[in-house]
């Protein structure tokens, strides 16, 4: 098992870890709730480390969640009795994960809604979300007018919902959560660095591959 490994894109397996997110979560993570988060390796790492007191998953394939979750729930995640009953035996959650999850989803808007009520005071939601203007989408799209869906990455055929940095922003604040941090991923790659470099930042958003958000319900 890779569970050890961070994602490099935005296709990934089950059983990664996202470490590239840990400087986000919360230094004490308390009641962590993993949505989408596979068979649970980020959760888990974050209790083994010491930052969670309690570990939750939940998703498709929670029936296969590693041992050592306190708890691993199998359904759908857009289904608000599903996700309130999660909260009813698990919450109210100190930290909420949401990784490369909300895009794949059909109302992600209901779903974080539900999610912020579930919230302890005080209480934060660490999502990531892919960026709509990165250029592997831009560049095929207005150049050679094509917009061709992959297995994985920024055009995953099954992304649902599109998002740019501010629309993003609004999908993770709109319940009435307050805005504490968003971190542009620039693409791997050195040309991209140069890139960036050269042009003093006003064309980063076209190599942000993705954003990681944290927001926070008030105390």
């Amino acid at each position: 098992m890779t569970a050890d490994q961070a994602t490099a894109d935005l296709g990934g397996y089950h059983d990664l870890v996202r470490r590239d997110v840990f400087g986000l979560v919360p230094e004490r993570a308390g009641r962590l709730l993993d949505l989408g988060g596979g068979v649970g390796a980020t959760a888990l790492a974050l209790k083994q480390a010491g930052r969670a007191e309690r570990a939750v998953v939940a998703d498709l394939v929670a029936d296969t969640a590693l041992a050592g979750l306190d708890a691993a729930y199998g359904g759908d995640l857009e289904n608000p009795e599903f996700l309130q009953r999660i909260i009813a035996e698990q919450g109210p959650f100190d930290t909420v994960l949401c990784l490369d999850v909300l895009e794949h989803l059909s109302d992600p808007w209901s779903v974080v809604a539900t999610l912020a009520g579930g919230l302890a005071p005080g209480g934060a939601i660490v999502a990531s979300l892919p960026n709509a203007s990165n250029i592997r989408l831009v560049w095929p799209l207005v150049v050679h007018g094509r917009f061709d869906l992959t297995e994985a990455g920024i055009c995953d055929r099954t992304h649902l919902r599109w998002f740019v940095r501010q629309t993003a922003v609004d999908l993770l604040t709109g319940p009435g959560l307050r805005l504490e941090a968003v971190e542009g991923k620039l693409l791997a790659g050195r040309r991209y660095r140069l890139t960036n470099a050269a042009t003093f930042g006003l064309l980063r958003r076209f190599f942000e591959i993705q954003y990681l958000i944290r927001v926070r319900a008030p105390e």
